[in-house]
């Protein structure tokens, strides 16, 4: 298996631990539960997310400037928050993912525009996944 297909399929099942995640924490939130019983999901939502832009940013650093990088600095703030006051916890987990679906599924024009660069800028050696 090359580099490549590592990658990616590292990539697709940090993804999947991602959204088992999501879906734990949004239980927990949505059903009213105690905090240490969706906890560990929370935990594994924000590691999972981590690894994932790590990877991202060693395989593009630009990542760093682009848009989809920018927005996943304000999710790991919002989810952050998420625990500290639970009357916003569903609020802001609702926010999360509505920012998420949105800026996966955005076009690439907007997803690999550069802040810094002031222009879109893709690379072949983008994570895939």
């Amino acid at each position: 298996m090359n580099k490549t297909t590592v990658k990616r399929w590292t990539k697709i099942s940090l993804r999947t631990l991602h959204l088992l995640a999501v879906a734990g924490v949004g239980g927990g939130i949505l059903f009213g539960l105690e905090k240490d019983l969706w906890l560990s999901y929370w935990w594994l939502a924000l590691v999972s997310g981590v690894l994932m832009m790590l990877i991202d940013i060693a395989s593009n650093p630009v990542w760093l400037v682009q848009v989809r990088g920018l927005v996943i600095y304000l999710k790991l703030i919002l989810l952050a928050f998420i625990g500290s006051n639970a009357s916003l916890d569903g609020f802001l987990l609702v926010l999360i993912i509505i920012i998420s679906g949105i800026i996966s599924h955005a076009p690439g024009q907007l997803r690999y525009y550069s802040v810094y660069h002031k222009k879109v800028i893709s690379s072949a050696s983008d994570s895939k996944g």
